[in-house]
C-alpha cells in the first residue's frame, strides 16, 4: 500500500466561522497559493519521472500509465500532467491557465524559434497572476497571430502527411464520445459536406447549431456507401429475440424500440438457436424493403414524407407502417419515406403515421396539437 503524508495544515472546518470576512479570503488565497505550488511540485516529479523513463524501469508500459497506477488518476488526467510538465514555466500557475499555454505553444508553426517560443510563455505566465484561464485565451490568440501573422505554408511532406486525429469512446449506454483535429483541406471539406445537412429543415426548427450538426453528421455516416469491409458497407450486427422485437420488451444491446426502428430498413438474418445460444438453423440474408421497392418508394414520395420536410431520398429510410414483425407487409401501401429524423421522431414519440387514399398521412401528439391551437 502506498504510503501518503499530508503536507498542508489547514484549520479544521469547525472553526472557520471565527475568521472575519477578510481573514477569510486572505486564508482562501493563501491555500490556493499552496494548492499551486503542490501542483507545480507534482509536474516537476513527472517531467524528471518521464527523464528518467521510470515508467518503463519499473514495469509500466508509458508514463501516462505509471501515473494511473501510482497517483490513482484517470487517463485524461495523466496526460493532461503530462503535457503540463512539459510547459516551461518558472512561476506556479493553476491547471487550466497551464493548457491554455500548452495550447498556444502547440499552435505556433516550426518556423517560430525558441527565443520567441520562451517570451511568449512569459508573457502569459506574468499575465496568468492576474487573469483566469478563459481571459487568457485572447492574449495567446493574439501571440499567434503576431507571431504568425501569414500562417506558415504547409510543408510538401505536411500536405503529403496531414495530421489527423480522431478518438472515440464508447460509454456505459452505448453513446460514443470523441474528439480530434483535423488539417485545413480536410476541415474545409468537412465544413462543406456538413453544411448544407445541418440547416434548419424550416422555419420551426428549434434544434441549436451543435444539435443539427450532430444530426448531419449521423445523417452523413447513415448515408455512407464507402468504405466497405468485406465486400459490404459498414454495418452493425444486432442480435435479438423475435418476440422482443414484436412486442418492443426485454433487454438487448440496444434499446429494443431502436432495434425496431433499425429493422424498418435494414438486411435481416433469421437465426434459430439452441439452449446454449449455438446456430442451429441460419436462414437466408434479405432485405426488408428490397431495391425494387425502394424505387416506387422514391418515385411516390420523392422525399421525406412528413409534413415540411424535403430531405432527399437518399438520406432517408423505408418505414414500414405495420412493423414487418407484426406481421406488416413489405408493400408500397404499408411503406412511407422519412429522414433519420424524422424516422426516429415515428419511432419514439406520439406522432403517428396511416395511409390514406395511398399517400401517408401524419398525426401530431396531443401536446403538440394543443400548443399549435
Amino acid at each position: 500500500m502506498i504510503g501518503m503524508t499530508a503536507f498542508v495544515e489547514t484549520q479544521p472546518a469547525a472553526g472557520l466561522w471565527q475568521l472575519g470576512d477578510a481573514e477569510l479570503l486572505g486564508e482562501l488565497q493563501d491555500a490556493e497559493v499552496v494548492l499551486r505550488r503542490a501542483y507545480a511540485r507534482v509536474l516537476g516529479l513527472v517531467a524528471e519521472a518521464g527523464a528518467r523513463g521510470v515508467a518503463e524501469r519499473v514495469g509500466y508500459p508509458s508514463l501516462s500509465e505509471l501515473l494511473r497506477g501510482v497517483l490513482c488518476v484517470s487517463r485524461k488526467e495523466a496526460r493532461q500532467r503530462i503535457a503540463h510538465a512539459g510547459v516551461p514555466v518558472g512561476v506556479a500557475l493553476e491547471p487550466e491557465q497551464l493548457s491554455v499555454i500548452n495550447r498556444v505553444l502547440r499552435e505556433l508553426p516550426p518556423h517560430v524559434d525558441q527565443t520567441e517560443r520562451g517570451h511568449a510563455v512569459e508573457v502569459l505566465a506574468a499575465a496568468a497572476q492576474q487573469l483566469d484561464a478563459s481571459s487568457l485565451v485572447p492574449l495567446g490568440r493574439e501571440i499567434v497571430n503576431r507571431l504568425d501573422p501569414d500562417g506558415a505554408l504547409p510543408s510538401e511532406d505536411e500536405l503529403a502527411h496531414p495530421r489527423r486525429e480522431f478518438r472515440y469512446d464508447t460509454r456505459r449506454d452505448g453513446s460514443v464520445r470523441f474528439t480530434g483535429c483535423l488539417d485545413a483541406e480536410t476541415g474545409a471539406l468537412l465544413g462543406a459536406v456538413l453544411s448544407p445537412l445541418a440547416k434548419p429543415h424550416n422555419a420551426h426548427d428549434t434544434r441549436s447549431l451543435s444539435e443539427r450538426q450532430g444530426d448531419a453528421f449521423a445523417e452523413l455516416l447513415e448515408t455512407s456507401t464507402t468504405p466497405t469491409e468485406g465486400g459490404e458497407r459498414p454495418h452493425i450486427a444486432v442480435t435479438i429475440p423475435l418476440t422482443t422485437l414484436q412486442n418492443g420488451l426485454g433487454t438487448t444491446e440496444l434499446a429494443p424500440s431502436a432495434v425496431r426502428r433499425l429493422a424498418c430498413d435494414a438486411k435481416v438474418l433469421p437465426v434459430v438457436l439452441g439452449s446454449n445460444s449455438e446456430p442451429l438453423d441460419i436462414g437466408r440474408i434479405s432485405y426488408t424493403v428490397p431495391p425494387h421497392l425502394r424505387r416506387a418508394l422514391i418515385v411516390r414520395d420523392r422525399h421525406c414524407a412528413f409534413p415540411g420536410c424535403r430531405r432527399r431520398p437518399s438520406t432517408c429510410h423505408a418505414h414500414h407502417i405495420v412493423h414487418w414483425a407484426n406481421g406488416g407487409d413489405t408493400a408500397l401501401a404499408n411503406l412511407v419515406l422519412l429522414c433519420g429524423m424524422h424516422h426516429r421522431l415515428i419511432h419514439h414519440s406520439g406522432w403517428t403515421v396511416r395511409m390514406v387514399n395511398g399517400r401517408p398521412e401524419f398525426t401530431a401528439p396531443a401536446f403538440v396539437r394543443r400548443r399549435a391551437g
